[in-house]
């Protein structure tokens, strides 16, 4: 697939925020087995707000021009296309 098609296609991220709550309250009880529901749940949410800087960020400062750059923190899940990744390589 070349790069132009795939910007057209929507990311997960936004697939999610669209229908998340409607999946969680009438899908996933049916489909996900009741132990591990709450945990089903955390790893969704936490992917969704991955990269997100009021969740944590670490800002870089260069001494001698004083350019800042700022990097937010990732969520570490695995179910998560960014964070998931690095646990796949």
């Amino acid at each position: 697939m070349s790069k132009n098609k795939s910007k057209n296609h929507p990311k997960i991220k936004t697939i999610l925020n669209d229908h998340w709550e409607e999946f969680k309250i009438k899908y996933l009880p049916g489909k996900v087995p009741t132990d591990m529901l709450d945990h089903v749940v955390d790893q969704v949410e936490k992917s969704m707000s991955c990269g997100n800087p009021e969740n944590g960020y670490a800002k870089y400062k260069c001494l001698d021009c004083g350019e800042e750059h700022v990097v937010s923190f990732s969520c570490k899940s695995r179910f998560c296309s960014r964070c998931g990744k690095v646990y796949v390589d």
